[in-house]
Formats: C-alpha cells, structure tokens, sequence
C-alpha cells in the first residue's frame, strides 16, 4: 500500500520478457536510485499462469512503497532489469486454464507483479472485480483500503488526527473519518495550500507542521488529547504525536515519510495507558479484505469516496515519482495509458 507504506513480497516483481512474439510498452528500473532510474521501454507481454489472468492495464495507482523498492529501501528485486510491480486498474483480456471466477471482459483491480506495464499477468486470487463503467482511476482502491484498516483498530474515539492528510491515505481517511461521524476529524499536512482541500472531504480542523507551534495548536483543539492519531511521517512527528495522546488514546505508525527514526519516551504512554502500534495493510485476513473491499466499492460508486486524481501519462512515470517524494502531489497519483 498505503502511501502502500509496508513490505511487499518478493513476488512483486517480474523479470522482462515472458512472450517471445508480441511487445508492449512497459515501465522498467536498471537500478536502484532516482526517478530516472525508471525508463519506458518495449517489453515481450507475459503469459498468463494456469491460475493468473492477463489484464489490459487502464491505470497505475503510484502507492509510496513504489517509490521505497524504486530506492532500495525495499531490496526486492531480485535481478536488473525488471518491470516495476504495482496496483492496476483495468481489463481481463485472457484467462488462464486453471481460472474459472473471472472472464474476459471484466473490470479488474489488484497488485499486479509487472504491474507498471501495458498488460499484466496476476494471479487472479489477488484479484477484485469492478462494476462495469467505473473509472479506472476510481478503481484503486488499496489507499482506500489502508484508510479503512487504520481506523478499525480503535473504537469509541470522538477524535483522530490524520498526518499526510492531503495525500492518498489520508485523503480516504478523512472521508472515511466523516462517514462514522467523527466529531473532530484534524488533518495536518506539509503546507497551508493544501487546508481548502482537507476541509472539503471533511477535516473539521486543518495545521501545517510549516508552523512551529502546531502540535501547542492541536492540544488547544482536543483539550483532552486525541483518541486516535494516523501517522504516515515518522521521525519527530511521531515523537511530538506521542504528547498528543488522550487517555487510553491509540497512535498508529504506517509510514515513515521522513525516514528518521522516532524517540518516544516511555512515560508519556505509561501515564495515559495510551498505546503506539505499527500497521501495513498486507496482515489483512482476505475474507476481511474482500468484505470492506465491497464496502469501499460501494461508496465509490454512490459518490462518497472520492477525491483528486493526479494524472500522468505513462510515459512521465519518472515526474510522477520525483513529484510525490517532493510534496508537489495530492490525492490519488495514478499513471495512465492513451485510449
């Protein structure tokens, strides 16, 4: 996920060239580094495995932990070059002999090994099927899907605290946030130029870790302390977070933007019974998976869940990523193919 902000597996990844006689266009990584190390080349198409499906990828949703296996953070590729993995959005064209639960012409979504590409072979267990004529954009839903893990590991809280909140996760959080009825939904992001859009999808209060005296603000605004706090940053914002905690209060870690480590200071959890905890969306049971996947479905398709799409032609995969890792992005970050 995510910002996919956890480890993915080291089936993620897909060598080029698995066809030997039709080519397609595909996204591949010589080493780890810079966006530049991401370069649009022509690519034999895969085969679809007995159990895989081949997918006409519509769209890319570009998830942090792409930009961390792009650096080597997450060392899972096993030999250059390779295709970059990703989450896709788009059409079953073929399926393989062992696959009897989807069919050609179906609107597809899932984690895609090879995924950066023109088409896709994936595993169809991994699979989730789309209402026909939803926008590919509006059918990646793993951000979405963090959103909802997130904030079902705490109950009964009247506040919580979203950090990145313009971002992908964050965004599906406060809209998520909104939906249960939150009374007090605090976004914080990077910039001030980003809290007319926070409030939009239902921020009841918006601070810009730019002002120095944002953590004195949000104190003022919970009195109490918050009931539950979503980090995506690290470092000395989860540090500082930590002092926000009400009692019993819950701050959970799934990212860590900064790259820096935290220091917490066991007194402070120890006195508010309060709790940090680490979470990635990846030790989601599938059953558990599916049913909020249905559920976030839904409320995509009733106009509930939205947000702002960043598009890119595919041919920009290197801008796209040198514009997430600069802040320069908000919502959902997606690359898409020509019609």
């Amino acid at each position: 996920m995510e910002e996919r902000d956890s480890e993915p597996s080291d089936t993620n990844i897909h060598l080029c060239g698995v066809n030997k006689n039709i080519h397609m266009k595909a996204i591949s990584i010589k080493a780890y580094g810079t966006p530049e190390v991401l370069e649009v080349t022509e690519q034999e198409m895969p085969v679809p495995a007995p159990d895989e499906v081949l997918v006409k990828v519509k769209a890319i949703g570009i998830n942090y932990a792409d930009l961390l296996i792009r650096k080597g953070v997450y060392p899972m590729i096993p030999q250059f070059p390779a295709i970059m993995s990703g989450e896709i959005s788009g059409e079953v064209i073929q399926t393989g002999s062992a696959v009897t639960h989807l069919q050609p012409g179906q609107q597809v979504t899932g984690y895609a090994p090879g995924g950066y590409a023109a088409y896709a072979a994936v595993p169809a267990a991994g699979l989730t099927v789309l209402p026909q004529g939803l926008e590919p954009s509006r059918g990646l839903l793993s951000q979405a899907l963090t959103a909802q893990h997130l904030l079902e590991q705490a109950s009964r809280y009247q506040s919580v605290v979203i950090t990145a909140a313009a971002g992908g996760v964050g965004s599906n959080a406060l809209q998520l946030a909104r939906i249960r009825g939150v009374k007090q939904i605090i976004a914080i992001t990077g910039s001030t130029h980003k809290h007319d859009y926070v409030r939009s999808l239902g921020a009841t209060h918006a601070l810009s870790t730019e002002d120095p005296s944002w953590l004195q603000q949000l104190n003022a605004i919970t009195g109490h302390g918050a009931d539950l706090i979503l980090d995506a940053i690290g470092g000395d914002t989860t540090s500082a977070l930590v002092q926000a905690l009400a009692v019993n209060g819950t701050l959970i870690v799934y990212g860590s933007t900064s790259a820096q480590p935290a220091s917490l200071n066991p007194q402070d959890l120890i006195m508010k019974s309060a709790r940090v905890i680490g979470s990635t969306v990846y030790n989601i049971p599938p059953e558990q998976r599916q049913q909020w996947l249905t559920y976030l479905i839904g409320l995509t398709e009733a106009g509930q869940l939205k947000g702002h799409v960043s598009s890119y032609p595919f041919t920009a995969v290197a801008q796209a990523h040198q514009d997430i890792e600069q802040r320069r992005t908000t919502g959902r970050t997606i690359l898409v193919f020509p019609d």
